[in-house]
C-alpha cells in the first residue's frame, strides 16, 4: 500500500503539523503553508504536487520527516537532500566531513538522496532524483534509480565521498555476540561484506515519464523503512528489501493529489 503524499498535508496530522494561522500569512503568493518538524513548505512547493513537474528537495525532505514519524526506529537515518548534495560536492577537508558523518555509523540503514547536479552555486539545480542507501550489516551502498541508472555517476561520487567515513567502524552494537553471529551468517551469503564497503545498482521500478523520479525516491524510502522495522529483525538472512514487489508505476498517480 502506497502512502499518499497528499494525505501528509491533511489536518488529521495536526498533532505534528503546524498550519500557519491566517493572520501570519505573508501578503504574496509564495506564503508559508506548512511547518512539519523542521521542514517548512511554501505555496510554490505544494503547487509542484499538482504535476506534471519535478519535485524539489523540500518536498522530499518533508516526506522523509513524515516517514521518520510514521516508522520511528533507532536503526534508520535519513540524510536530507541538502546535506546529501553537500557531501557529494563539498570541497571541505576530510576531517570536517568525517565529523559530520561520524554520528551516522551507529545506524543500520542510512538513506541519502542523489541529484544530477554538481554545481554548488546552483543548489536547486538538477533534473533527476535517485536514492543511495547504506546497509551497515552488509557494508553495501545500494543505488535505486528509476530511470535507467542515469544517476550512476553521481551516486558513485557520493559513495566515494562518504564510504570510508561511514564504514570505518561497525557501530555501537557490533561487539555483541548476537550481532557477530548475524554477521557471520550474512557473510556466508554475501562474502564481499567482509571487505566492503561496496557499491551496487539494484533492480528498481522504472518511471514512465521524465519528472516523477522524486515520487519513486519517496516510495522506495517508505518500503525500506517498513522492511527495516518489520522484516530485518525477523529474518537475518534477508540482505535487502524487495523493492520490485512493493513499488510500481502506480505511484505516479497515487502519490499526487
Amino acid at each position: 500500500m502506497h502512502l499518499s503524499l497528499a494525505s501528509c498535508t491533511d489536518l488529521s496530522l495536526a498533532s505534528c503539523t503546524e498550519i500557519v494561522p491566517f493572520e501570519k500569512k505573508v501578503p504574496f503568493e509564495d506564503e508559508k503553508v506548512l511547518s512539519y518538524n523542521s521542514v517548512v513548505l511554501r505555496r510554490s512547493d505544494l503547487d509542484l504536487l499538482e504535476g506534471p513537474v519535478y519535485l524539489n528537495d523540500r518536498i522530499i525532505e518533508f516526506y522523509f520527516s513524515y516517514l521518520s514519524m510514521l516508522h520511528p526506529s533507532e536503526d534508520i537515518h535519513f540524510v536530507t537532500p541538502t546535506i546529501s548534495f553537500w557531501l557529494a560536492n563539498s570541497k571541505d577537508s576530510e576531517s570536517f566531513i568525517n565529523a559530520f558523518v561520524e554520528p551516522l555509523k551507529t545506524f543500520k540503514v542510512v538513506i541519502f538522496t542523489v541529484n544530477n547536479n554538481d554545481d554548488m552555486s546552483q543548489t536547486d539545480g538538477g533534473t533527476h532524483w535517485s536514492l543511495l542507501v547504506y546497509y551497515r550489516d552488509t557494508k553495501t551502498f545500494v543505488h535505486y534509480d528509476s530511470f535507467k541508472y542515469i544517476n550512476n555517476w553521481y551516486a558513485i561520487k557520493l559513495y566515494e565521498a562518504v564510504k570510508e567515513h561511514l564504514s570505518s567502524t561497525e557501530g555501537s552494537g557490533s561487539t555483541s555476540e548476537e550481532f557477530c553471529q548475524i554477521r557471520k551468517r550474512r557473510r556466508k551469503i554475501y562474502p564481499i561484506a567482509a571487505m566492503g564497503p561496496y557499491f551496487r545498482e539494484h533492480s528498481t521500478p522504472q518511471q514512465t515519464n521524465g519528472y516523477d523520479c522524486g515520487l519513486y525516491v519517496m516510495a522506495i524510502a517508505g518500503v525500506i523503512c517498513r522492511w527495516c522495522i518489520a522484516d530485518l529483525k525477523k529474518n537475518h538472512e534477508l540482505l535487502f528489501p524487495y523493492i520490485m514487489e512493493h513499488v510500481d508505476n502506480s505511484v505516479e498517480s497515487t502519490m499526487r493529489p
